[in-house]
């Protein structure tokens, strides 16, 4: 009798269910879906769906309005965060107090002219969303989520962002800008 045959004609026990420790053991993460990659998956079927029923312009806008609220709201969670703990709304700070692990993306950091910039190649949302065939509708998330939370948590973060939809590449560049000479040349005010 194979295990759904056992399982329909006895039921289920302590007895029979032990051996999932072990075998959930020797199998690892093998099998798992990181957390910030069920939310792809599950952002990406909604958007799916909101840009069938609404169409590509209503229906972009009105996820980009979602994904504002959801950033701006993380954000200000960070910053209460830190301010709760007595500290400058910082970038250190933000980097340190974030909410999502870091083990999400594979960040390779370099400080050009004094700015945090981070090229992310393996980010565990796109490649969930890509591994179901759902890429295109990440993107959705990922041009609008990254700028609203820094919005949320200190305005004064100015964000350069390359994003992989853009370039063509397989990665991300997301570059920091704090010092204010910085921000001028950016800006054309130099």
């Amino acid at each position: 009798m194979n295990e759904l045959e056992r399982e329909k004609s006895r039921g289920l026990s302590l007895s029979y269910l032990i051996k999932v420790l072990f075998m959930r053991l020797g199998l690892g993460k093998r099998h798992h879906t990181p957390g910030f990659g069920l939310a792809a998956q599950l952002f990406s079927v909604v958007a799916k769906h909101v840009l069938a029923e609404l169409g590509p312009k209503r229906g972009e806008e009105l996820l980009k309005k979602a994904i504002e609220e959801f950033g701006n709201e993380r954000g200000r969670r960070i910053a209460e965060t830190v301010r709760s703990r007595g500290k400058p709304l910082s970038l250190r700070n933000w980097i340190i107090y974030t909410d999502i692990a870091p083990e999400n993306f594979a960040a390779r950091p370099s400080f050009p002219e004094g700015d945090l910039q981070a090229k992310v190649g393996n980010c565990n949302f796109f490649n969930a969303a890509e591994r179901w065939g759902l890429g295109e509708y990440a993107k959705i998330y990922c041009k609008y989520a990254d700028y609203a939370i820094l919005n949320g948590y200190n305005p004064d973060v100015t964000l350069l962002l390359e994003q992989r939809q853009w370039s063509g590449r397989d990665h991300c560049i997301f570059r920091y800008v704090m010092k204010e000479e910085n921000k001028r040349r950016i800006s054309g005010r130099d």
